[in-house]
């Protein structure tokens, strides 16, 4: 137990997170096909050693990648991080590029006016703020300058405005870096390599797909990086983006489109008139579920924290009465006037 505790005190906080979600993953495998278990104890064992033996050598802690992988979402990274062996570091933005506001967000002022916006708007933990969300934002940032040259960076990417104004950041961030950068579209991808019908199901971001499908879409879809010009042009795109003053984007038509806060609030009344016509017209029906309606019927990825942003903006314009105190989306109702 000594030298246990000995070699988990060795390893970094994010680290030791990665190392705890892939051993999680594998147990819930197990618990969900008793027949792979075997094959499961194995891959636990060959992760204990390299563990073991990696921090008895200090090779662990100063590992020599084969790829760094870059993914917008901390869903989509962690997927990374279960699917893909240890050569192979991933680095994931805690952010959702859909929603708030992206002017200049490649300098201080631009991150600090977005950071301002979250934090006036949407329901999001103090703490979390401070401590998660803007000082992981800055450790991406400084991950991605501190990229070794010459090494390949694998950006992934989907049919969605979160993942696709992403992509377009972060490439300008790499701006200064002659690394091969490859680019992976994990939506055509696995359309590519997966049948119809399961297609139909997957939604629209690459945290949605499984760590073994990921690992094969990067094994199988990785082919060339992308050449100088189309550097260039994504990197132009994103100067165009980072001069809008929008707060909500939307993916059309294989277009980002930066469209007004009060997009969907339209629908979010539809949405709310079925569910009221469903029930007792003078029942209130709980936020998340009005919420829960409009992301079942949404062909956008959005997130459930803008659309009870602007839920709670009808409630203030009148639209919704309410019952409770909107402390968060669980703790209210609402009902249409």
């Amino acid at each position: 137990m000594k030298d246990l505790s000995r070699i988990i005190d060795q390893l970094p906080g994010s680290e030791a997170k990665n190392i705890l979600v892939n051993i999680m993953y594998r147990l819930d495998l197990m618990k969900e096909s008793p027949e792979i278990q075997d094959e499961m104890i194995k891959e636990l064992y060959s992760l204990y050693d390299e563990i073991v033996d990696g921090c008895q050598n200090d090779s662990y802690l100063e590992r020599e990648y084969e790829a760094v992988h870059i993914a917008c979402g901390e869903a989509a990274a962690g997927s990374l991080r279960v699917g893909l062996d240890h050569k192979n570091k991933v680095i994931g933005f805690p952010d959702f590029f859909a929603v708030g506001p992206i002017w200049q967000l490649h300098r201080d002022v631009g991150r600090q006016h977005r950071y301002e916006w979250l934090k006036n708007h949407i329901h999001i933990e103090m703490d979390y703020m401070e401590e998660e969300y803007k000082q992981k934002f800055l450790k991406a940032l400084e991950e991605i300058k501190v990229i070794p040259d010459r090494l390949p960076i694998v950006l992934w990417t989907a049919e969605n405005a979160d993942e696709q104004t992403g992509m377009r950041y972060i490439l300008y961030l790499l701006k200064e870096k002659a690394n091969p950068v490859f680019l992976i579209h994990s939506t055509l991808a696995y359309k590519e390599l997966y049948d119809t019908e399961e297609y139909q199901s997957f939604r629209l971001h690459t945290g949605e797909i499984e760590p073994e499908k990921l690992k094969a879409i990067d094994h199988k879809m990785r082919s060339n990086a992308l050449n100088a010009e189309k550097r260039k042009r994504y990197e132009g795109e994103w100067m165009a983006l980072a001069d809008t003053k929008e707060v909500l984007r939307i993916w059309e038509k294989g277009q980002i489109k930066s469209v007004s806060e009060h997009y969907f609030d339209a629908f979010i009344i539809e949405c709310a008139q079925k569910l009221q016509a469903d029930h007792d017209h003078y029942d209130s029906i709980l936020s998340t579920r009005v919420i829960g309606e409009v992301l079942g019927n949404l062909d956008q990825s959005i997130g459930d924290a803008f659309l009870e942003y602007r839920l709670r903006t009808l409630i203030y314009k009148g639209v919704f009465e309410i019952k409770e105190v909107p402390k968060s989306m669980r703790f209210y109702s609402v009902k249409l006037r």
